[in-house]
């Protein structure tokens, strides 16, 4: 349980190695997707969201504002799924860079498409209230909206993520898959959350 909980650590100290060695072979500038953030912006970035979640994989309860231990290990589930998807997306974007060749955009459709199938698994377990979720302002005030809602959002990210990453396989303009895709998952959720709280009043 203790390499669990230190399981963003992990990546955080893999992530600081990598691009101690590896900064020298950075461009100045990153491209990524509409903006192109300086290396030391971009590295710092990341370095800051690792560090983030590897403190807050110690202290879940905190988080989730509960002692209770189910609810907990599904905060410390999702925190570790957040920084499991942040690192392999920091490796995709700066690999290339240091002599080894992949489709960076691809790799990145992958990861997406991969951690909404994992946490459609967890999605309808979220507590009223958790800190992570939906959280529209009609969600925050109805129980059974949250609970609706959470369920139907983890049965449709598991069928939207293996689209996304078979699309990703297919498709050449990985740009056309990965963007529409997460974005229509949201707003069909948020679409459906919002019919589920009009329907009660």
């Amino acid at each position: 349980m203790k390499l669990y909980r230190s399981l963003n650590m992990i990546f955080l100290i893999i992530f600081i190695t990598g691009i101690a060695l590896c900064f020298k072979y950075l461009p100045g500038e990153i491209p990524l997707f509409m903006q192109s953030p300086s290396r030391r912006v971009f590295t710092g970035t990341c370095f800051v969201v690792l560090l983030a979640l590897a403190i807050a994989g110690f202290f879940p309860h905190k988080i989730s504002k509960s002692d209770n231990e189910v609810r907990n290990d599904i905060t410390l589930t999702v925190i570790n799924l957040f920084g499991t998807g942040i690192f392999l997306f920091c490796f995709v974007m700066l690999a290339s860079y240091c002599g080894l060749q992949m489709n960076y955009m691809k790799g990145i459709v992958l990861i997406v498409g991969g951690l909404m199938v994992l946490v459609g698994n967890f999605l309808p377990q979220m507590p009223y209230g958790s800190r992570i979720g939906f959280k529209l302002p009609w969600i925050l005030k109805d129980k059974l909206c949250w609970q609706k809602t959470h369920r139907f959002a983890g049965y449709t990210a598991i069928p939207f993520g293996l689209i996304q990453c078979l699309a990703a396989l297919v498709v050449p303009d990985n740009h056309l898959v990965f963007l529409p895709g997460i974005g229509i998952w949201i707003i069909i959720v948020c679409g459906y959350s919002l019919i589920t709280f009009s329907g009660k009043t």
